[in-house]
Parts: structure tokens; C-alpha cells; sequence
């Protein structure tokens, strides 16, 4: 005789536990307190979908954000969290243009779909965006790198963890911000969590340093082969003649160059860390804790 029992679901607690269990979380404490939280190595996974969505419902002259929806496993050492779609919600600040305050009820219940779901459970990554749009189109552009970082009031809240039951998990955060004008690209990164810097400033310029280090390097190499000093020696007369000739409008763009190489850093086609400037499709994000 056969029996049709139902297999229990497990709640929203025992989930948390069970990545507790199989590695996916472990505990850490801040300023005294305790919580759960991911552990490192961590890849973050985002897919075509989860790209596109982000990029299509972003709003250049607003602040928007909700919740990706990461679903957690733990390979050979390594947490992978694959992202496929975001949840958004209502922004109910006074003043959108410029901060974002998500709708509680909606945010209530997205966290509690993420971790308790009828299919596959997964982790709540809460996100926000940060307007670029400004009228002339090279202020946007230079206005999309100011704007790829993480304010204060950004870095305070992303101390808040997710409760479940009685635990306390807390997730890093992400920021995620395009400017469609001069360039397709689209910054998504993520910090804090315990697992990330809580600003993206200092590996920026890290990671600025040593491509510069990299170019020097291989410029350097390449100038000692054969007669390839002269050509070296040569541009940089040319390029010292223009400046001098033309300071006016040589010196200006010199200055404009070196932030915007702030943008080709960290792209998705290299080993991008804490943040990625994404042309399209999916991109995976280094969390190395």
C-alpha cells in the first residue's frame, strides 16, 4: 500500500542553519556582536538575466534598489552565489534623486522570499543605485566614477544584518550604477558583509597602481628590444612637444585620462574583485574575504 507523505519544509531557521552546517555560513563578530556570515573564499555569480534586468530598470536620474536573489552553494572550498534576477522595491524617501529608502513592508517580504522560498531557498543581497545623469554628457561620465563608491550613510547601514528567528546574518551589500551616454558600461560591486571593504576607493587605487606597474613594466621590456628605445624616445618628444605647444587643451586631458582609466579596472574579462564595470552579459565577482 502506498503512502503519499509529504516531505516537510524546512523553515526559515533551519535553512540558515544548514548552511551553518555545510560551510556556506560561518560566525563573526563586529563591535561585539555576533552573526552569521558568509564564508571566503566567495565567487559571486551574475547571470545574463540578472545583468540585464539591473541595467534595464536602471534610472539615471533617481536612486532605485531592492534585493538580488543569490543562491548559495558551497564547491571544493569555495561559497558560489549565482544571481539570476533582483527584486525591486518601492523607494519611499523624500527625496529619491539623491537617497533610498526601501518601502518596510515590501522589504519585509522580499527577505522573507529569499530564505523561504517554495522551491530553492536562497540569500537576500540588498542593493541600491546611485544616479550619474548631469546634462552634459562628459560631466555624467566623470560623475559615473565619483559616483562608484559607497557613501557614508551607505557604509553605516550595511552594518544591519538580515534576522532569522533569533539569528543574525549579515550579507554584504552592492551598489550598482550605469551611464549609457559616453560608454555602455555598468558598475555592480559589493562590500561589507565582513567579507569586503566597506568602500571601494583604496583596491581601486591598488588595482590602479599595479596596471600602471603592468604598463611599465612592459613598455620597459619592449623598449629593449632592438631599436624600439628610438620609437620610445621619439613618442615622448612628440607627446612633450604637444604639451608644451598646446598646454591649453594637452595638460586637461591628461588630467581627464587618469581618472577615467579608473574605468577599464577590475573589467569583467579580468579577474574582477569587490566590483566589476560590466559591458553585458554575465560576470563573476572575486570575494576573497
Amino acid at each position: 500500500m502506498k503512502t503519499n507523505r509529504k516531505i516537510r519544509k524546512m523553515t526559515a531557521t533551519e535553512w540558515i542553519l544548514k548552511l551553518k552546517a555545510d560551510g556556506v555560513l560561518i560566525e563573526g563578530t563586529k563591535n561585539e556582536k555576533q552573526y552569521l556570515h558568509l564564508q571566503t573564499p566567495c565567487k559571486v555569480h551574475l547571470t545574463d538575466n540578472a545583468t540585464n534586468q539591473l541595467r534595464d530598470s536602471y534610472q539615471a536620474d533617481q536612486e532605485k534598489g531592492g534585493v538580488l536573489v543569490a543562491i548559495p552553494k558551497r564547491i571544493n572550498g569555495v561559497t558560489h552565489l549565482t544571481i539570476d534576477r533582483a527584486i525591486f522595491l518601492t523607494n519611499v524617501s523624500d527625496a529619491p534623486q539623491n537617497s533610498y529608502l526601501p518601502d518596510s513592508k515590501e522589504l519585509n517580504q522580499a527577505l522573507k522570499d529569499t530564505y523561504s522560498r517554495q522551491t530553492e531557498n536562497s540569500l537576500p543581497i540588498r542593493f541600491h543605485t546611485h544616479p550619474t545623469h548631469l546634462d552634459n554628457p562628459i560631466n555624467e561620465m566623470f560623475n559615473y566614477i565619483f559616483q562608484c563608491n559607497t557613501s557614508e550613510q551607505d557604509q553605516l547601514v550595511s552594518d544591519t544584518p538580515v534576522s532569522v528567528g533569533d539569528l543574525s546574518v549579515l550579507m554584504p551589500r552592492s551598489l550598482v550604477l550605469c551611464n549609457g551616454k559616453l560608454s555602455d558600461k555598468m558598475f555592480i560591486g559589493f562590500y561589507n558583509g565582513l567579507i569586503a571593504p566597506i568602500e571601494f576607493e583604496v583596491h581601486r587605487h591598488e588595482q590602479t597602481q599595479k596596471a600602471m606597474d603592468s604598463i611599465f613594466k612592459n613598455v620597459s621590456e619592449w623598449s629593449k628590444e632592438g631599436n624600439n628605445k628610438w620609437w620610445l624616445v621619439g613618442g615622448g618628444i612628440a607627446l612633450a612637444f604637444l604639451i608644451i605647444s598646446y598646454n591649453k587643451f594637452a595638460i586637461p586631458l591628461i588630467l581627464m585620462l587618469i581618472p577615467m582609466s579608473q574605468m577599464f579596472i577590475n573589467d569583467q574579462h579580468g579577474q574582477p574583485k569587490y566590483f566589476a564595470h560590466v559591458t553585458k552579459g554575465a560576470v563573476t565577482i572575486d570575494l576573497p574575504g
